[in-house]
This record gives C-alpha cells, sequence and structure tokens, in this order.
C-alpha cells in the first residue's frame, strides 16, 4: 500500500487557487468595457499555511483597474509569494489600444532585482509623450481646484458654534426617556457679512 504526503493536497489546492486567481486576472483584462464610461475592478487573494515547525506559506495577489471615457486605464498588480520570495508590483498607463506598464520584480531568497518597461503598441521614444498625453486625459476628470487649494481658502480664525438641542419637555416621549430632562438653548450666530441666524 503506497503512503501519500497528506500535506501534498494542500500544496496542490495553493497551485490551484494561484492558477484561478491567474485565470481570473485575464478574464479581467478581456472584458469588454463601455469606453464612454468610469469603471473600477478589484480583486485579491490571500492563503496561508502553515505545517509543523516549517516557516509559513504566504500567498498574496491583488489586481486593480480603473477606466474612464476615452480609453483611458490605469492597472495596477501586485504579488508576494514566500515560497518563492517571489515579490511583484507593476503599474500600468493605456489610453486605447497603447499602454506603458512598469514592474517591479525582487526575490528575497535570491537577491535579484528587475526592472522592466513595456512599451504597448508605441516605441520607448515616444514614451515620454505618451506619458504627457495621459496625464493630460487624466486631468479631465479631476476637480477642479484640488483639495489643498480649497482648504488653503478657508478663513484661518474660525469659530466652531455647536449647540445640543433636544425635544421641549411637553414634547410626546416613549417610556425609555420619561425620566430624563430636556433643556433648549437659544443659539444665536452672527458672523461679519451674514444675517442674524
Amino acid at each position: 500500500m503506497e503512503l501519500r504526503n497528506p500535506f501534498s493536497m494542500v500544496d496542490n489546492m495553493m497551485m490551484g487557487m494561484r492558477s484561478r486567481m491567474d485565470d481570473m486576472h485575464r478574464n479581467f483584462e478581456n472584458l469588454s468595457t463601455d469606453s464612454n464610461t468610469h469603471s473600477f475592478s478589484s480583486s485579491s487573494i490571500s492563503t496561508y499555511s502553515k505545517v509543523g515547525n516549517e516557516p509559513p506559506k504566504v500567498f498574496q495577489a491583488h489586481s486593480q483597474t480603473r477606466r474612464a471615457p476615452g480609453g483611458v486605464c490605469e492597472t495596477q498588480r501586485t504579488l508576494k509569494d514566500s515560497e518563492s520570495g517571489l515579490e511583484k508590483m507593476s503599474m500600468g498607463h493605456h489610453i486605447q489600444d497603447r499602454g506603458h506598464v512598469v514592474e517591479k520584480k525582487r526575490n528575497h531568497k535570491t537577491g535579484e532585482r528587475e526592472f522592466n518597461q513595456d512599451f504597448q503598441n508605441m516605441d520607448e521614444s515616444e514614451a515620454q509623450d505618451f506619458d504627457n498625453e495621459w496625464q493630460k486625459e487624466v486631468s479631465k476628470f479631476q476637480p477642479v481646484a484640488p483639495l489643498a487649494q480649497l482648504e488653503g481658502s478657508k478663513p484661518r480664525n474660525r469659530t466652531v458654534h455647536r449647540a445640543a438641542i433636544a425635544a421641549p419637555d411637553d414634547a410626546r416621549r416613549s417610556p425609555e426617556v420619561e425620566g430624563r430632562r430636556s433643556h433648549i438653548h437659544e443659539v444665536k450666530v452672527q458672523r461679519p457679512g451674514m444675517e442674524e441666524l
């Protein structure tokens, strides 16, 4: 009778999950989307296993895609696998069928590091012009004034007025609050250039 390793089933299950995650990422990439809408998709997977005194095996993958009208798209992917030591991160900017994807890889076990750039339907010499075009397209969808500018225009010496307002004593009361007392305070707030409230 052949004895089987009881932990091989867990390893096979983890490899199957990784394969399904890769398939899911490919399916997200192949989704046909309406180029006149905004969309956001995100997927994550994490697995953890520990056997005896061995170090734990952790696998994490995350994928995120943002789309805007005009075929503008941003992709982000991360992967971390403690078993192989691989850590990978990529960021892609796309307009229609053109794209610029930057990927960094690091292997903690071997010390190996990699930096790759992928230019889709363009030459490397066009990268800077493409990045400028992508920034211009994205800026169409950003607020008119950045939040920092809006906050900068607030008066520096602002006074916050708070008043607690409760129901009058003669208002209907439920049995739970019968023993509580209520108070009403009249608060008048007046600022320069504003009528009395």
